[in-house]
């Protein structure tokens, strides 16, 4: 399923951002009721990436440069977006693996 969410990210999202991307993952994670993300964030701050207090779409941006904040998205080019876009797959699949579920 996150494989087919991945390639039709387009379908869900205007513009196929970072930030748009996010808000679509965390309202289809709240309403499916299985709590995915809130688990992928206490995941993601086990990594130790980023500091643990950050939302999990903080702690992602910690994962493609450790400098990065959430408010820096708002500039980020298409490139910058579509890379913290495949990081977040990439590590979405990295912790549902760990579940054994992908």
């Amino acid at each position: 399923m996150l494989d087919t969410l991945e390639r039709r990210v387009g379908m869900y999202t205007m513009f196929q951002s970072f930030s748009e991307v996010c808000a679509f993952l965390d309202g289809f994670d709240m309403c499916s009721d299985t709590a995915t993300m809130n688990g992928f964030r206490t995941w993601l701050g086990r990594r130790g990436k980023g500091p643990k207090e950050l939302t999990w779409w903080g702690l992602v941006l910690c994962e493609v440069d450790p400098t990065l904040k959430v408010s820096d998205v708002c500039s980020f080019s298409p490139e910058r977006h579509q890379e913290a876009v495949a990081a977040l797959f990439s590590l979405l699949r990295d912790y549902l693996r760990t579940l054994g579920s992908d």
